[in-house]
C-alpha cells in the first residue's frame, strides 16, 4: 500500500493533489488540523493534514493509464501542430469526413466551385474553412454557460450520471464552485447508488427526489450551492409515458434553468432524430455529445450540424472522471473527430 500525507488548505486540494498523483481509488484514512513548522508557533494559521493511501497494483496500473493518456495527448498535440494536420490531403479520409452524407456533400462540391479547389480531397484546414463559413449559424458557435440549476436528460446508457460527475468534479476541485447533486432516477437504484458514489468522494451533497412534489424542497435545501446539477431517468424516445412522468419532475424547478439533452454520438442517426424531436417536450434548450471515443464516421455530426439549432455546450470522450470532457467549440470538435479517424 502507498500512503501519502498532504498538508493542504482544505479538503478541496487534497482530493485533487491526490488524484492527481496516486489515482482516483485513492482513499482517505485520516485528516486533522496541524500547525506546519519545525516550531510550536501559537499565531501560525492551522492547516489540514490528509493521508490518503491507494493499493500499490492499483496505483501502478493507473500510472501505466496516465501515460498512456499524456502520450496520446501529446500526440494528438504534435499532430495537430505538424503542417500534415492541416494541409495532407488523404482519400480514406474523405470518405469518413463525409460518409455518403448528400446535403453535406452537395454544399461541400458548392463549395469547392466557389473556391476553385479539388472535390475528392479534403484537409483540416479546409474542412475548417467550409463548416465556418457554410454552416453560419451552427450550434458549436453558440455560447452558453452552466446555471444555478442544471438539468440532465436523454435516453437511458447515454452517460448522463458520468457527464454530471465529470461536471461536478470540474466545477468543485477546480473551479471552487459549492455544487449540488440532485437525481430522480430511482428507477435504477444503481444510478442514485452511483451519484451518490460520486458526492460522497467530492464530499458534496446529494439529494433524491421519489416523486415531483419534493423537488422544490430538495432544491431549497441546496440553495447555498453555487450550481446544482440534476440526474434524470433515462427513457427512450419511444416511451412516452416515462417522458410525460420527467416532465412532471422538470415543470416542478422554479427560476432560470438549463435543460441539458445528452446525445450519444455512437447511436444511429435516425435513433439520434427521433430523440432530439420527441425530447422537444421537455423543452431542451442546450445538448452535451457523449461517446466521441467510440465514433466511427462523421454522419451524426453532419446530421447534427444540419438540423440542429441550440447550443452544444460539452463533447464526452470516455469513461474518465473528470478529465473525458470539453467544451465543444468547433475546433475542438473537429481536431478530436479528424484526430481520432485518422487511422481507422
Amino acid at each position: 500500500m502507498i500512503i501519502r500525507k498532504y498538508i493542504v488548505n482544505d479538503m478541496r486540494e487534497a482530493l485533487v493533489r491526490a488524484k492527481y498523483e496516486l489515482g482516483k481509488e485513492a482513499i482517505i484514512i485520516s485528516h486533522k488540523k496541524v500547525r506546519p513548522g519545525n516550531w510550536f508557533n501559537p499565531f501560525r494559521k492551522k492547516r489540514l493534514e490528509v493521508t490518503i493511501a491507494i493499493e500499490e497494483d492499483i496505483h501502478e496500473k493507473n500510472k501505466t493509464k496516465k501515460e498512456e493518456l499524456e502520450r496520446t495527448v501529446k500526440k494528438r498535440m504534435a499532430e495537430k501542430a505538424s503542417p500534415d494536420f492541416a494541409s495532407k490531403k488523404n482519400s480514406r479520409r474523405f470518405d469518413k469526413v463525409f460518409s455518403n452524407q448528400e446535403r453535406a456533400l452537395e454544399r461541400w462540391e458548392a463549395y469547392c466551385k466557389k473556391n476553385s479547389m479539388p472535390q475528392e480531397d479534403v484537409t483540416f484546414e479546409e474542412l475548417k474553412s467550409f463548416v465556418g463559413e457554410t454552416y453560419l449559424e451552427n450550434a458549436f458557435y453558440k455560447e452558453l454557460k452552466l446555471s444555478k440549476i442544471n438539468v440532465f436528460i436523454g435516453p437511458t446508457g447515454v452517460g448522463k450520471t458520468t457527464t454530471i460527475a465529470k461536471l461536478a468534479s470540474k466545477e468543485y476541485l477546480q473551479n471552487g464552485q459549492k455544487v449540488g447533486l440532485i437525481t430522480i432516477d430511482t428507477y435504477r437504484i444503481a444510478a442514485v447508488e452511483q451519484l451518490k458514489t460520486y458526492a460522497g468522494i467530492l464530499g458534496i451533497p446529494c439529494e433524491t427526489v421519489n416523486e415531483p412534489g419534493e423537488m422544490r424542497k430538495k432544491i431549497s435545501r441546496l440553495s447555498y450551492c453555487d450550481m446544482i446539477l440534476i440526474d434524470t431517468v433515462g427513457a427512450s424516445p419511444k416511451n412516452e409515458d416515462r417522458i410525460e412522468d420527467i416532465k412532471k419532475y422538470v415543470d416542478e424547478i422554479d427560476g432560470d434553468k438549463n435543460n441539458y439533452l445528452v446525445l450519444s454520438m455512437s447511436a444511429d442517426v435516425d435513433t439520434n432524430n427521433s430523440v432530439l424531436k420527441k425530447y422537444k417536450e421537455l423543452n431542451y434548450d442546450s445538448m452535451i455529445l457523449t461517446k466521441f471515443d467510440e465514433v466511427k464516421n462523421y454522419k451524426n455530426f453532419w446530421n447534427i450540424i444540419e438540423n440542429n439549432v441550440v447550443p452544444i455546450q460539452y463533447f464526452c470522450y470516455g469513461q474518465n472522471v473528470p478529465e473525458d470532457i470539453e467544451e465543444s467549440s468547433l475546433e475542438n470538435v473537429l481536431t478530436y473527430l479528424w484526430s481520432e479517424l485518422a487511422n481507422d
